[in-house]
């Protein structure tokens, strides 16, 4: 049989990426009902694993675990996640023939060898789940016709699943029934109830396919989510300390800033994010946005034409066979930037302050929020999706570098998420690094715009509507009116 998603041709892969739909409510009524009762087993207990089965068995399921016989005989994390959070946790052989779901949390790169070690395992007319689709879409992986296969994909790291999940609300979540494994026709219906266990439709729910999933969870990933924040905080570190600042406080500015200035773009969007700036303020950080909009366009561009492509897969694939290299050159420059290794200050930061002095900040967000937005629409991705991969996740993300610098946000991301977040800013750095050098010291680390005398009104009020009516900004103004749960990160 030839592979599904291996046979589109380009166009036909294209035409995938606009058939997703935002779903309503209420077409959440029945709840988990078409998964009590089942025998769900999860292989693997990372991130996604832990954090998913966590909100699966609080949603009332009945949820165990499946690892290597090596990693339960040698004790390692997985086990350890699992047993010490009271799940039962057995070998693939002990576990997955009773399984009626079998969810495939591994990393990416373990995908083809851990699908092909549990199929025989799966016993006939059982459901297979994935919460990203790069095993299916990217390397072709076949499944057996008579198992379902379905992909629920929350839009955060796992340990934000958990968090969101915990103040009553969720993250934004994709589903998709694979076309041609879908033999009972449950399929559907068994991703929604997944969706509503982890507390997905309360944020909202798309109803996509493996392809759309697929091509817009790494043009995310690979730029604002990630390669933004990183290139982000390491040049404005730099500059910061340049420019007179005392190493410590720009560290904290920075590693708490990204969490505090993208609280407001959650509840309120661009335009709430640039409210909380001084007009004078306002107008600067606009400014900026629209000059690294401008550099970095190029470079978006070139990501979602590799990730259409294609080309990133393969140049990913290929680090994987030999041995991680860039992967592990990227990580330890990463690692030893001079932003990762300065200690932040005990000092107290007031929450209006990370806005007053983190202007730059702000203008980074502004533009890698609406570069990837306007990229993923341009390429055929439906709004909706663009806007959950790029506004939506991006506080996610950032409460990540909150806990551990960007070592915590790439040690939680998949592994396929910082391989690209690493290629992203190895490019990004010096396309902008001579531009963000020649900013004013007052963009960063200093009250920007305290001895003004006034701004122009035609131009503020030009700005205003600009912000306002952006795609990205009535999308989000739409979606966000049906996010009645969610919360703030600080009481």
């Amino acid at each position: 049989m030839t592979n599904y998603f291996n046979s589109l041709s380009l166009r036909e892969q294209l035409a995938q990426l606009g058939t997703c739909r935002f779903m309503a409510l209420d077409e959440f009524s029945e709840g988990v009902a078409a998964l009590k009762n089942k025998k769900i087993v999860i292989v693997g207990c990372g991130a996604q694993g832990l954090h998913q089965g966590l909100n699966m068995r609080d949603s009332g399921l009945d949820i165990s675990y499946t690892l290597r016989e090596g990693a339960i005989k040698e004790k390692r994390q997985s086990w350890k996640n699992a047993t010490e959070n009271n799940f039962n946790v057995g070998t693939y052989e002990e576990m997955i023939p009773h399984a009626d779901l079998v969810i495939n949390l591994t990393p990416d790169k373990q995908h083809t060898s851990v699908v092909k070690a549990i199929m025989p395992h799966i016993k006939r007319d059982a459901v297979l789940s994935y919460s990203h689709g790069f095993n299916i879409v990217e390397e072709g992986m076949q499944v057996r016709d008579d198992i379902t296969v379905i992909m629920v994909a929350p839009k955060s790291p796992g340990s934000e699943v958990r968090e969101e999940y915990k103040r009553g609300f969720g993250v934004p979540t994709l589903i998709a029934v694979h076309p041609e494994n879908d033999p009972q026709g449950i399929g559907f219906d068994w991703a929604k109830a997944y969706a509503v266990a982890t507390g997905g439709h309360k944020a909202g729910v798309l109803a996509s396919s493996f392809v759309a999933e697929v091509k817009s969870d790494l043009m995310g990933e690979q730029t604002i989510l990630c390669g933004v924040l990183q290139t982000g905080s390491i040049l404005t570190f730099d500059k910061m300390v340049a420019d007179g600042i005392e190493p410590s406080y720009a560290a904290k500015l920075i590693q708490y800033g990204w969490e505090t200035i993208t609280e407001a773009l959650k509840h309120g969007g661009i335009t709430n994010m640039l409210d909380r700036l001084s007009n004078p303020a306002k107008l600067r950080a606009n400014e900026i946005s629209e000059e690294l909009k401008q550099q970095m366009r190029p470079l978006f561009q070139k990501h979602m034409d590799d990730i259409i492509s294609g080309a990133f897969s393969s140049r990913m694939m290929k680090d994987w066979a030999n041995d991680d290299k860039e992967l592990l050159e990227w990580r330890a420059a990463t690692e030893n930037t001079a932003f990762e290794k300065t200690e932040a200050t005990s000092e107290e930061i007031k929450e209006q302050e990370y806005f007053d002095k983190g202007v730059l900040l702000v203008a980074f967000v502004k533009s890698g929020v609406e570069l990837a937005f306007e990229t993923m629409v341009e390429a055929g991705i439906i709004a909706e999706s663009a806007y959950y991969e790029s506004l939506h996740e991006t506080p996610l993300i950032a409460n990540t570098i909150a806990r551990k610098k960007l070592y915590e946000m790439n040690r939680i991301i998949s592994d396929t998420a910082e391989y690209g977040c690493y290629l992203f800013d190895h490019s990004a750095k010096p396309l902008i690094k001579d531009y963000i050098n020649s900013l004013e010291p007052e963009v960063a680390g200093k009250s920007y715009g305290t001895d003004y005398t006034g701004v122009d009104n035609q131009e503020l009020i030009a700005v205003n509507d600009a912000i306002r009516n952006h795609p990205v900004e009535k999308v989000g103004g739409v979606l966000r009116k049906a996010m009645t749960a969610m919360e703030k990160i600080h009481a």
